[in-house]
């Protein structure tokens, strides 16, 4: 299975803003999709970083006002992406790896999504759980 027929099984929940945005702003379109991220789109729409509940914690560490800090001073700035021709397993030992838990998925040059570790997980699961009963 690919990044892409992942996505497309998938209800669309892409959460967006641009870097000029506050952080409470992005904040609140995270609630209102009920997503653990965001992805931050530059000037000509293009993806310029990824801002996460992590992100978030940081932010109240560090003790900065959400109300007046830009969304482009505490993102996670260049995110790892995967095409989405790339195989789900290939996602698994990326976001594995690097300990992220949500990976922003390209089409060439275009944002085409994002998933999450545990939507991949929740995806694969049931195969791996019926390879498991036919080996036992």
């Amino acid at each position: 299975m690919t990044l892409k027929d992942l996505l497309q099984s998938k209800p669309l929940k892409m959460a967006t803003c641009r870097t000029t945005c506050l952080v409470s702003d992005a904040v609140t379109v995270m609630d209102g999709h009920n997503v653990g991220s965001i992805l931050i789109l530059d000037e000509a729409g293009r993806l310029a970083g990824i801002f996460t509940e992590r992100d978030l914690m940081h932010c109240f560490v560090k003790n900065i006002s959400l109300r007046e800090e830009p969304i482009s001073n505490v993102m996670t700035p260049d995110p790892i992406t995967l095409d989405s021709s790339e195989d789900v397993s290939v996602a698994i030992r990326v976001m594995s790896e690097n300990k992220i838990r949500h990976l922003p998925v390209m089409e060439g040059e275009k944002l085409s999504g994002v998933v999450s570790y545990r939507y991949v997980v929740s995806r694969i699961l049931p195969d791996i759980t019926y390879m498991a009963d036919d080996i036992c």
